[in-house]
């Protein structure tokens, strides 16, 4: 019999796994919006009758392994003593069920109150004012988690995604009116031009916040959330040793200066599709989840040395390399595609690790040297490129001479 229970209990616990790894963190998260939103007259009314349930299960639970002499009154009511104690527990989870949903409103309240001071901050006219919201922002963020810390991390996130004319200098242009003409006579064209004072120092205040808590020092980690970079405007970041859990989205950003990823990692996905980049350095970086740089811009060099892709790595899609492209002892152990690429700079692959299916097929190697000698892996299958395997018909200048490479001594 107890073998039996046992392995009724493994099937259950077996099962429970199952189905908590079938819901997804967004189903979790709906499931929690949906158990805080019951008001609470129910809330109390379902813990009462539970309560009740258990106080009548018991009362019978008691009577049944309890001996009870029915020409005894006192037996009786011993019993019933019991299941009344029962009945005042319930009465204290009802308690603690009022005390709890209070102190959830005090919470809630306390959070869009903070909230809402700190989003006025953000746009405000003085810098000092916008940077103090920044912080602010970041400290309900800090005491927060789940939903109410990815809603602070949009608002900075939102805030970077913002029209920004990095040519105007440290103050962004807010607003432009102009007057026409009533009659073709007569009349004046009047501009009027606003300015949204030191913008680029406030943006660069907002990259750091970030990155400080991303980084493994930090005293509150904001690595599970999400990130919502697209289309930011982003000048000189500094992402260095950041560690991206959630998904980190720099669709069609733009990163003027140096953009540094180094030592970097991404557990999630990673898209920079579209991107457009001056230097980017992506040394020693780790994606764990895809990784898409397709269409991508570096108009500057593209640093990617020793970076790792464990899952898949997508370079193709017309991305453009002007500067030099050094993928120096990358290891890409999903697939890798580079179709319809150029590279107008160098082209570095040296002792680099294809595992999967990799493809340079279209790629334009332009008039500057593409080295892939003595890779650590190749293959299988092989890298698929415009030449036969055998070399014929493969640029000059393609490095090695003899193709294919020739793997690196162990």
């Amino acid at each position: 019999m107890s073998g039996r229970v046992s392995a009724l209990g493994a099937q259950a616990r077996t099962r429970t796994a199952a189905l908590r790894a079938r819901l997804s963190k967004d189903s979790r998260a709906a499931l929690g919006r949906r158990a805080g939103r019951i008001q609470l007259f129910p809330a109390v009314t379902l813990a009462l009758f539970a309560g009740l349930g258990v106080a009548f299960v018991a009362y019978g639970f008691l009577r049944w392994i309890t001996p009870v002499d029915t020409s005894k009154q006192a037996a009786e009511i011993d019993v019933t003593r019991i299941a009344l104690t029962v009945v005042a527990g319930v009465g204290g989870v009802v308690a603690l069920v009022i005390a709890y949903r209070r102190q959830r409103d005090l919470e809630q309240g306390r959070f869009v109150e903070r909230f809402g001071a700190a989003a006025a901050q953000l746009g405000a006219t003085d810098v000092a004012v916008r940077i103090a919201g920044a912080y602010a922002m970041a400290g309900v963020a800090d005491e927060s988690d789940g939903l109410r810390r990815q809603q602070c991390i949009d608002v900075l996130c939102g805030y970077l995604r913002l029209p920004y004319s990095p040519e105007i200098g440290a103050n962004h242009q807010t607003k432009h009116v102009q007057k026409r003409a009533i009659r073709e006579d007569t009349g004046e064209d009047e501009d009027h031009f606003e300015y949204r004072q030191n913008d680029r120092e406030f943006r660069a205040t907002i990259v750091r916040v970030i990155a400080d808590h991303l980084r493994p020092t930090a005293e509150y980690s904001w690595s599970p959330s999400d990130f919502d970079f697209r289309t930011a405007h982003l000048e000189d970041v500094d992402f260095t040793t950041a560690t991206f859990t959630g998904d980190a989205r720099f669709e069609k950003a733009t990163f003027t200066g140096d953009a540094s990823f180094y030592g970097a990692t991404f557990t999630g996905d990673a898209s920079f599709h579209g991107a457009t980049f001056t230097t980017a350095r992506f040394g020693k970086t780790t994606f764990t989840g895809d990784a898409s740089f397709h269409g991508t811009t570096f108009t500057g060099d593209a640093l990617f040395e020793r970076a790792t892709f464990t899952g898949n790595a997508s370079f193709g899609g017309k991305a453009t390399f002007t500067g030099n492209a050094l993928f120096e002892r990358v290891t890409f152990t999903g697939n890798a595609r580079f179709d319809g690429a150029t590279f107008t700079g160098y082209a570095h692959f040296p002792n680099v690790a294809f595992a999967g299916r990799t493809s340079f097929e279209r790629v334009d190697f332009g008039p500057r040297p593409a080295i892939f000698t003595e890779p650590r892996q190749w293959g299988p299958p092989p890298p698929t490129f415009d030449w036969s395997e055998n070399g014929q018909g493969k640029p000059s200048n393609v490095a090695p001479a003899d193709w294919p490479p020739t793997l690196a001594a162990s």
